[in-house]
């Protein structure tokens, strides 16, 4: 969300999303290195270090990140258009919902 943010509208989304109470901001902390480790040394062990990915090696350590914190944080759902996101997150079997997928508000959805 905030790659495709004005710069300068970055501190607001940040703070409407800490007061969101549907939103949790986890961090990369040592547990998620872990899950990270653990989720590369299965890989690697299986005989393809990239999980059958296409992508560039650091892409995929960057996608095994977000999965990883999403894990330690016990989350059921990651929203997320990216195939690796999806891929990785099906094998920690945590859900991945595309923003096509989302359900229109409903005023959006009832034209007038």
């Amino acid at each position: 969300m905030l790659v495709r943010a004005e710069p300068s509208d970055a501190p607001r989304i940040v703070e409407e999303i800490n007061k969101a109470a549907v939103f949790y901001i986890a961090s990369f902390d040592a547990l998620a290195a872990i899950e990270v480790a653990a989720m590369t040394r299965t890989a690697i062990s299986r005989g393809d270090k990239k999980s059958g990915s296409q992508e560039t090696w650091a892409k995929v350590k960057y996608d095994r990140q977000i999965v990883a914190i999403a894990r330690v944080a016990q989350a059921s759902v990651i929203y997320s258009d990216d195939r690796g996101i999806r891929a990785l997150a099906k094998g920690a079997e945590i859900s991945v919902v595309g923003i096509a997928d989302l359900p229109l508000p409903p005023k959006i959805a009832q034209p007038e």
